[in-house]
């Protein structure tokens, strides 16, 4: 196999970074090429004076990446100047050769140095590519394998061979692995489900490509119409392709890989590909479309019913007012009614039902009950009303809660079984028969018996049905289960399995968590130890006077806290920006992409890599185009730009993990510039921020939900963001009415950036019972800000003073540290789980929260938090710089949410998504966006900084340093927009001597 026919992995830039001379400062290169005593004395034994030095710039490079260089003396002669000057004075290391013996004598001994061994074909291939084999099933993507080949060499003290021996394995690897599947198929697959598929392609079966893909894309009857369609052709084929996906032993991440190709091919290119191709594809994307239809109708069951108990009760309280107001109108009318019994034009022969017609004309039916009502001081019941109400909408359950009913499967908890099994008998009946037969009294409420069941003791069986669905409805909060939902399915079955459980011991090794790795009584008892020194530290600095303000007494004797506080808002738009001349968003983003390249991280959704760039326009056209908010046919119009083409890059290159991807290159870039340390809010760590953001959605969704503090009369979402040093390090879309706190560890655990957060605080709305306890298992430390800190201080401490005014701190209720050392094996089970990603803390919090006060691992968790919130409690009392280290966090990440609002203000202010997903593809377009406009200020603000520490301007270079990077006032957003990667780049030379000579 020829270079050219080989799997293309890396771009032509990145191999010349991998196998090329590092790039160092001076500063690095003091470092690199540092000598300690051994490898002074293995450099002595070498003769030639001009071989030492070529010696020691290949062994500083060793140490920077085991790789062996073949270089030339015209890219090493800066730095073999350098160590002439620094090992050799007076001597200049003139223009020389080493011939290939040695230098093969060099690398023996800096291999020998290091610890490593050369690369031996024979030796390593079959090892590495059997690790690779098991990677591959993890994630077949060629970069990653490449970067898990980087990985074992260096684990294993093996120098990295040429990159095209690692371009044949790597082909290799992937080759087995697609053959592996293929003969797993073939051994697995029946015949039936293997017609069945192709006649799926083929579009001679019932079931067709085109009403798979058409999924709801909100909660109206008319969207999860298409869901039930969907349901109702799938299952059949379900049993079979739930039992050979498993078989094939593919990961999470390669199956959707598989079934998302489904999506990208038209069925006309999907018949194109060999049987097993089209095989996997088709398996892969049935599976992952039939756990996405259960959840959607399993969320589109619970909407409508929650929906229409909040509907049911606003109803009551409307009509149970209309109804006395009623009542009250027609009192004059009582005497009416009440005259027909001695009005003498009457005559006695008239029937009843004549006078109740003469009544009826009078006042109606529902009138007179409720002026007899009134009359007697008496009302009708919100119960009666809300009965009433679900009469009148048995065609809601009728045409969509009871279809959607039938296609889940409920299983029950220890409180649930009676439930669960009804409403499997109940959803028996419904299908065989058509009608309802039985009951089980149990289930009825008693203040709901009077509404069930008449007066003949029989059950009114279109009110029982819609008591179950109701009863369904609030216990699907984790007493009740779905288990073919994952949302909706038991803890347990999200937790680690039985099986890898029994090798605990290494899974909890290969975590690398300290609090995995330790004894749960040894942590336990240092943690109690620290709690009662930081206790005795407080109360000593308070009775000492050391920190009194915190603590005071009002005139009634009541302890009440205060914690004084002098923050600063982190300055926006610093005058300092002002100063240049605005530029275009555009080519912000052309300049960002050739400093930090983060455009070749948009891979094509084949994993085809042409090496073409004839799509970088129109890619940073749809960028631009989705995150201000436009949408292509928006961008179109105002650029230069179709919108078929632009279509076309987005379908294949926008995607949230290559749009991910690439605003981790920038933060990553932003991360290497000199300025970013000085962002640092604590020397040495990383703080930072989560918070949400809201936004107004044009279009509904199943995210989107009403608020009327934020939307007014229309329905929005929110944009959870993750904020470290400015820059935006992750983002989730969720729910205006999901809890902020759900989501903060999987912020922190999916960030893929370099940049690793050590803090991370939130609002109040960041906070539940179990975060401490979460992020403190996986090393973060939790530093909320309370909004009602005396109070969260009352209920946590008791404050008492003795004989001696003597404050003493003491919690008001001990911790259960038993309990927490009883249920370790389930937290550490858990924490694993999380890191593996079986489950996500959205959904355990969720689940947790269905449990009862007394479950024991819901209190385990509890009591371990509160441990944490005690000691964190006690530091902020006792820390003014920990208080304001946590402002100035939140006060970078709502400047940020400032800079976001301006981006997507450009065109109205509103995602215009048609869909979840593709709201997501819009919020991590803007993301990137503002991270570009950071990583741009904060190059400017590191070239200026080097300017004036150059100068030896040490009051301009500590200015620097405070001026915030997020600012949008040099950025022209709007306009049109014209995009050509063949124009000039911009001139950050002309622009910082701009700069340079307003400062002047």
């Amino acid at each position: 196999m020829s270079y050219k026919e080989r799997l293309t992995i890396l771009h032509e830039s990145e191999i010349n970074d991998l196998y090329g001379v590092p790039s160092l400062s001076l500063e690095e290169k003091r470092v690199s090429f540092a000598l300690n005593d051994l490898e002074q004395d293995v450099i002595k034994s070498i003769r030639d004076r001009n071989h030492k030095c070529y010696a020691i710039v290949l062994l500083g490079y060793f140490k920077i990446k085991p790789i062996q260089l073949n270089l030339t003396y015209k890219v090493l002669q800066a730095d073999l100047a350098f160590i002439a000057d620094e090992y050799f004075s007076k001597f200049k290391a003139p223009r020389f050769s080493v011939s290939r013996m040695q230098k093969t004598r060099i690398y023996d001994k800096i291999l020998n140095l290091q610890g490593f061994k050369k690369w031996d074909a024979e030796q390593h291939q079959k090892p590495l590519i059997t690790y690779l084999q098991q990677v591959a099933k993890s994630w077949i993507e060629p970069r990653f394998l490449f970067d898990s080949c980087t990985e074992y060499l260096a684990r294993n003290h093996i120098a990295i061979p040429r990159y095209s021996v690692l371009q044949r394995i790597i082909s290799q690897v992937i080759k087995q692995e697609r053959k592996r599947i293929s003969d797993t198929l073939k051994i697995t697959i029946s015949d039936e489900l293997t017609a069945n598929l192709a006649d799926l392609v083929d579009g001679e079966s019932p079931l067709t490509i085109k009403e798979l893909k058409q999924a709801a894309k909100s909660f109206n009857g008319s969207e999860l119409e298409k869901e039930l369609n969907v349901n109702k052709l799938i299952q059949p084929w379900m049993n079979e392709v739930n039992q050979v996906v498993p078989a094939l032993s593919l990961s999470q991440q390669n199956q959707l890989h598989y079934a998302t190709m489904v999506d990208y091919y038209s069925i006309t290119k999907l018949k194109r590909f060999d049987r097993g191709t089209q095989q996997l594809y088709l398996l892969c994307y049935l599976q992952e479309r039939a756990q996405i239809n259960i959840e959607r109708l399993a969320d589109g069951f619970i909407y409508h019913l929650r929906k229409l108990r909040e509907k049911a009760k606003t109803y009551a309280k409307e009509m149970a007012y209309k109804d006395w107001e009623g009542a009250a109108a027609n009192v004059s009318k009582a005497a009416e009614l009440l005259y027909f019994f001695i009005d003498a034009t009457i005559d006695d022969q008239v029937s009843f039902k004549q006078i109740k017609q003469r009544v009826k004309s009078l006042l109606g039916e529902r009138e007179i009950e409720s002026l007899c009502l009134y009359l007697k001081k008496q009302k009708r019941t919100k119960d009666d009303y809300i009965w009433e109400y679900y009469d009148q909408h048995e065609n809601l359950i009728e045409q969509l809660i009871r279809p959607l009913f039938l296609c889940l499967t409920f299983e029950g908890s220890d409180n649930t079984q009676a439930l669960a099994a009804q409403l499997g008998a109940m959803q028996s009946e419904w299908l065989e028969s058509g009608e309802l037969a039985s009951s089980d009294r149990r289930l009825i409420p008693t203040k709901h018996q009077l509404y069930v069941i008449d007066t003949d003791n029989n059950v009114i069986f279109k009110r029982y049905e819609m008591l179950l669905y109701l009863s369904a409805q609030t216990k699907l909060n984790g007493q009740l289960f779905i288990p073919t939902a994952i949302k909706y399915r038991a803890l347990h079955d999200d937790l680690v399995g039985d099986i890898p459980w029994e090798e605990k011991d290494k899974l909890l090794k290969d975590s690398l968590l300290d609090s995995m790795n330790t004894e749960s009584a040894q942590l336990i008892k240092s943690m109690e130890q620290a709690m009662r020194d930081k206790l005795q530290r407080v109360s000593q600095r308070i009775d000492e006077g050391d920190n009194r303000n915190v603590i005071l007494r009002n005139r009634s004797g009541k302890t009440q806290w205060r914690l004084p506080y002098s923050g600063t808002k982190t300055a926006l738009n610093n005058p300092f920006f002002d100063r240049m001349k605005s530029i275009n968003v555009a080519d912000v983003l052309r300049f960002v992409h050739q400093e930090t390249g983060f455009l070749k991280h948009f891979e094509h959704v084949r994993q085809v890599r042409s090496g073409q760039n004839n799509h970088l326009n129109d890619l940073l056209a749809a960028i631009i185009g989705n995150g201000t908010y436009y949408g292509l046919h928006g961008m179109a119009s105002i650029s230069d730009r179709s919108y078929d083409h632009l279509r076309t890059v987005q379908a294949n290159y926008l995607r949230p993990e290559t749009l991910n991807l690439g605003n981790d290159a920038i933060n990553d870039a932003t991360a290497k510039l000199a300025i970013f340390r000085h962002y640092n809010i604590q020397e040495g760590l990383i703080h930072a921020s989560a918070d949400g953001q809201k936004f107004e959605s044009r279009l509904e969704t199943f995210k989107t939900r009403y608020s009327s503090k934020y939307f007014g009369t229309n329905k929005g979402l929110t944009s959870m963001n993750l904020i470290a040093n400015h820059v935006a390090l992750n983002a989730r879309i969720i729910g205006s009415n999901e809890h902020e706190s759900h989501f903060i560890l999987d912020l922190l655990h999916n960030n893929t950036s370099e940049i690793k957060p050590d803090i991370l605080s939130t609002d109040t709305h960041g906070v539940n019972h179990v975060n401490f306890a979460l992020l403190d298992l996986f090393g973060y430390t939790f530093a909320p800000r309370y909004a009602q800190f005396g109070t969260v201080i009352s209920d946590l401490f008791n404050v008492n003073e003795g004989k001696d005014n003597k404050v003493t701190l003491s919690l008001k209720k001990p911790i259960n540290t038993a309990l927490i050392i009883d249920e370790w094996d389930t937290i550490q089970r858990i924490v694993i789980s999380l890191q593996q990603k079986t489950i996500t803390q959205a959904t355990l919090v969720r689940k947790l929260s269905g449990y009862s006060q007394n479950h024991p691992l819901l209190k385990a968790l509890t009591e371990y938090n509160r441990m944490l919130k005690a000691m964190y409690l006690l530091d902020y009392i006792d820390d003014a710089s920990l208080r304001t280290y946590v402002q100035r966090a939140l006060n970078r990440g709502e400047a940020y949410h400032q800079l976001r609002r301006a981006i997507a203000h450009v065109n109205g202010n509103r995602f215009r998504g048609k869909s979840d997903d593709e709201i997501v593809l819009w919020n991590e377009c803007a993301r990137l966006l503002t991270n570009a406009i950071i990583y741009f200020n904060s190059l400017i603000l590191t070239r200026l900084l080097e300017h004036f520490e150059a100068e030896g301007d040490d009051k301009k270079s500590e200015i620097i340093k405070q001026v915030s990077p997020v600012a949008w006032h040099n950025i022209n957003l709007n306009g049109t927009y014209s995009f050509s990667f063949e124009k000039n780049p911009l001139d950050l030379d002309e622009i910082m001597q701009s700069i340079v000579q307003n400062d002047n």
